[in-house]
């Protein structure tokens, strides 16, 4: 038990609230009482022996010296190592100084202070690690023993009456201090469980904190990615577009600036709702049907393929977050299929199943020049759509071969009203 205070105080730096801190604390406010006990025990004592009339003056002086004694060796040693660990020199002086003063009163008969074993025993289990301690309970508590047998004259009787007194105060001076010691080493223990417990705690909360950052960067780069990328790209083709025919046709000059400058308005538009947290403003006065239709018409008038729609205009009400899902998957698409199909022709689906299970489908088919799925080709944006869908229990599936084309199909279950 010697060691608790230093351990305590060193684990008690830690800036969290610690509950090995707090233990510390009871710690050093019980050392405070102890301390007051302990002289308060000697002070008793001082006051019995200088007012006893029964003893002459040299035996008060003695007596009185040897509790003068006790109270400085203690107020110099013994109240500065309590909660100290090793054995060094002042514990030595502090033990032997103490308990040699109760031989002297007990052997010259000055007083009977048995009381102050209630102190003293006690030290040698604070001051000392637990293995020395039993072997200097041991020890003085022997010679306790020795002093009242030469008291009786050294016979047998003697030793038989003080055998059975000694033997059960050793025993239990043993079981008390092998008590109080398991007590504060489970104390301890509990204290330091409960440490790492609150610090395994923080750390989790951080982990989950910066999973949760990580997971919302994610999905900013996949919206700026499916929005502002995309929409930045459609007025790049527009303006190269218009610069093609600039000199030979001013109405489809004019009629490619009037888009160009729709698609900036809802680029911004887009960009304002990102910002905010919103919905795609496509969805924000339109349903799921209706926001495709106009994607699919603009494509249409960006590139001048020729777009077929199939949609189910009939469809069960889907959650936001599967529409949007539903609806970066036809922007991303189509996308990809201006950017690397080269196709003539586009089919764009909308599909309800009706469950249960229920599902909706989106599929946008091209009849480009086709890649091999896996490969080279699957870059950041299928690697997007692919995690966009899967956070909604969904499946993406990319159907395609060189040169002949190219099927993107989302998939996602409805959970059933």
């Amino acid at each position: 038990m010697a060691a608790q205070g230093r351990r305590l105080t060193a684990a008690g730096g830690d800036p969290v609230r610690s509950s090995v801190a707090e233990l510390d604390a009871f710690w050093q406010r019980t050392t405070v009482a102890w301390h007051g006990v302990y002289l308060g025990l000697l002070g008793l004592l001082a006051l019995i022996i200088g007012s006893s009339g029964n003893l002459s003056s040299d035996d008060r002086l003695t007596g009185l010296l040897a509790v003068t004694a006790m109270v400085v060796v203690y107020l110099l040693l013994g109240r500065r190592l309590l909660g100290t660990d090793g054995i060094g020199w002042q514990v030595v002086v502090q033990l032997v100084v103490s308990w040699g003063c109760l031989y002297l009163l007990l052997g010259t008969g000055i007083f009977d202070a048995y009381f102050l074993l209630f102190a003293l025993i006690p030290h040698i289990w604070v001051y000392l690690p637990t293995r020395w301690a039993i072997g200097a309970t041991f020890v003085f508590l022997s010679g306790l023993a020795v002093i009242e047998v030469g008291r009786d004259g050294w016979t047998a009787a003697a030793v038989r009456d003080v055998a059975p007194q000694i033997t059960l105060q050793i025993g239990v001076s043993l079981l008390m201090g092998l008590f109080i010691t398991h007590v504060f080493f489970q104390a301890e223990k509990r204290a330091e469980l409960i440490d790492e417990l609150e610090r395994t705690r923080t750390e989790l909360a951080q982990l989950e904190h910066s999973r949760g950052v990580l997971a919302e960067r994610e999905r900013l780069s996949h919206e700026i990615h499916d929005t502002l990328a995309q929409g930045f790209t459609s007025i790049l083709t527009l303006a190269q577009a218009i610069e093609v025919v600039l000199d030979r046709d001013p109405g489809a000059v004019r009629d490619r600036l009037a888009l160009l400058e729709q698609t900036a308005r809802d680029n911004l538009a887009e960009a304002r709702a990102l910002v905010s947290s919103l919905a795609p403003v496509s969805l924000q006065d339109a349903t799921l049907p209706e926001a495709i239709e106009r994607l699919a018409a603009r494509f249409a008038d960006e590139t001048g393929l020729e777009i077929s729609l199939q949609i189910d205009e009939a469809g069960p009400p889907l959650p936001a977050n599967v529409e949007v899902v539903l609806l970066r998957a036809t922007q991303e698409a189509l996308t990809n299929v201006r950017k690397h199909a080269g196709a003539r022709r586009v089919i764009v689906a909308l599909r309800f199943r009706s469950g249960p299970p229920g599902a909706a489908t989106v599929a946008v088919v091209d009849d480009g020049r086709g890649f091999r799925p896996g490969g080279a080709h699957d870059g950041y944006g299928l690697r997007g759509m692919r995690a966009r869908v899967e956070q909604v229990g969904g499946l993406l599936e990319v159907v395609s071969a060189p040169a002949a084309g190219t099927t993107v199909r989302a998939t996602v279950g409805l959970a059933p009203a």
